[in-house]
């Protein structure tokens, strides 16, 4: 199996499934607000291991995979950026 997402909305926010062959693992997304499409809400390096059953090594390339198959998914023209505890999908500012 490749990797792939699956959402699921539930109003103001939901889960994205990401999906593989080694495992499944959810992440809970809301929806933002201004030029903050979603905020999505991810394991910390300490919480990694414990809470997904993935080695640390994966972590980045996976979050790398669910931000950029998010975007192309669900916010085309969006971009995101990393923080230890989330990824954020953000559009250019409106001046």
């Amino acid at each position: 199996m490749q990797r792939q997402l699956e959402y699921i909305n539930q109003g103001r926010g939901g889960y994205i499934v990401y999906k593989d062959q080694e495992s499944e693992m959810k992440f809970f997304f809301e929806f933002g607000a201004g030029n903050c499409v979603a905020i999505i809400h991810v394991p910390t390096i300490e919480e990694w291991n414990t809470r997904t059953n993935r080695p640390l090594p994966d972590r980045n390339s996976i979050l790398t995979f669910v931000a950029a198959q998010a975007i192309k998914d669900q916010a085309p023209e969006s971009y995101y950026e990393f923080s230890d505890s989330f990824i954020r999908i953000l559009t250019e500012e409106i001046t």
